[in-house]
């Protein structure tokens, strides 16, 4: 099949999550013998180039504004190229008058609510654009792929007209993260200083829930243990490192901020333990990284994170720290129980793999590319614009 993608998210040097996810599921379809093609008015990043398997073609045309590219000059290129289906990998960005079907990956329900259209948001020309984006890329896909059960169901709850075409299709954990790791640079592992830790790696926005990871620790008064966290922004920093005072624990936490992505699989293998405290998740795909580095893992019994760690982890519940407290503590003073969650990781680690999702992947394809009926809710998207002319667009949005 000639399938296109919307690559505009790769344009940032940073490789987070759902930008991870259209990496890894570009590379394991170009490996299943489809004809890939990413289209994108940004250069893709140095990074993500090195790492896109050499039979992808990339399509750059650096147009100025977004929605002149995305409206106008996309569906151009998508007929020109003899594209079959265009699928975006990030909850928006398709074409409102696409020449071929089209499939967008939903990962979660997060912020659906706040996305809802609404007629004052005429008077919010910043968030506009982004919204009509969302918007329009729920009602024109054929196909919605989303990435566990969970968000299954919270998206259907949210947009009841998308029932019977989200397909549920798991991530997994990326091929860096294999027994063939790099070692941690050694300025780094003079901050770790060869104490046991135990490790975490993500945003420090409240639903990542990092304080009740901190009160935990604190709680389980592990002296010759330390907390290494990894990830979240600069300005979440001072509250964190505020907390982590009030508690008495400075001296066993370390704050290592945003760092190489060639560092993680060794900082997931020396870990005691995984750590993922968070309220929210569409799927946790740490959890699968650190089942392919063997590392043990704790996670909240919240949202999908259930779902995901099935038998490869213990979960804790987020009422009270207590019960995190005693697994933090059980898993550093027993070596037994430290080697018996590791071996549970790795024996989950098989469950996931992205040539299994590519192959799902391509299966939605087929089915979508049988169907050559619009479903009714993407040809009125399509309505909605037939008499507006992108250049007829606010400014904001153009």
């Amino acid at each position: 099949m000639r399938i296109g993608f919307n690559a505009s998210l790769f344009g940032s040097p940073e490789i987070r999550g759902w930008t991870r996810y259209g990496l890894n599921l570009i590379n394991a379809l170009d490996r299943g013998g489809h004809d890939i093609t990413l289209f994108t008015p940004y250069a893709v990043s140095r990074e993500l180039t090195s790492r896109l398997s050499p039979g992808v073609k990339v399509i750059h045309t650096q147009t100025p504004r977004y929605w002149r590219w995305l409206s106008i000059d996309l569906p151009k290129l998508l007929k020109t190229e003899r594209i079959e289906l265009f699928h975006t990998p990030h909850h928006f960005g398709l074409p409102p008058r696409s020449p071929c079907p089209t499939v967008v990956t939903i990962h979660d329900a997060i912020e659906m609510q706040d996305r809802k259209m609404r007629l004052s948001d005429l008077r919010r020309p910043r968030e506009l654009p982004n919204k009509l984006d969302h918007w329009l890329t729920e009602r024109l896909a054929r196909q919605v792929i989303t990435v566990s059960q969970y968000s299954h169901d919270r998206i259907v709850e949210q947009r009841p007209h998308l029932r019977g075409r989200v397909q549920v299709i798991p991530n997994a954990a990326d091929p860096l993260f294999s027994p063939s790791f790099s070692p941690l640079p050694l300025q780094v592992q003079e901050q770790l200083d060869a104490a046991p830790y135990f490790f975490y790696i993500g945003g420090f926005e409240p639903r990542k829930n990092v304080p009740f990871l901190l009160r935990a620790f604190a709680q389980a008064k592990l002296h010759n243990a330390r907390l290494v966290m990894a990830g979240g922004a600069a300005s979440n920093a001072p509250a964190l490192k505020a907390l982590i005072k009030e508690l008495g624990i400075e001296s066993r936490c370390l704050l290592l901020g945003r760092v190489d992505d060639s560092w993680l699989p060794a900082l997931y293998a020396g870990a005691l333990s995984f750590v993922y405290p968070s309220l929210y998740e569409g799927f946790g795909l740490q959890i699968c990284e650190a089942f392919a580095m063997g590392c043990p893992v704790l996670a909240a019994d919240a949202t999908s994170l259930p779902e995901v760690l099935g038998s490869g982890g213990e979960l804790f519940s987020l009422d009270s720290p207590a019960q995190l407290a005693a697994l933090l503590t059980r898993i550093a003073a027993d070596p037994a129980c430290h080697e018996q969650l590791k071996q549970r990781a790795v024996q989950r680690s098989t469950a996931f793999s992205w040539d299994e999702t590519a192959r799902l992947t391509a299966r939605v394809y087929s089915k979508v590319l049988s169907r050559p009926e619009v479903p009714k809710l993407a040809q009125e998207g399509r309505n909605a614009l037939s008499n507006t002319n992108a250049t007829e667009l606010p400014n904001a949005v153009l």
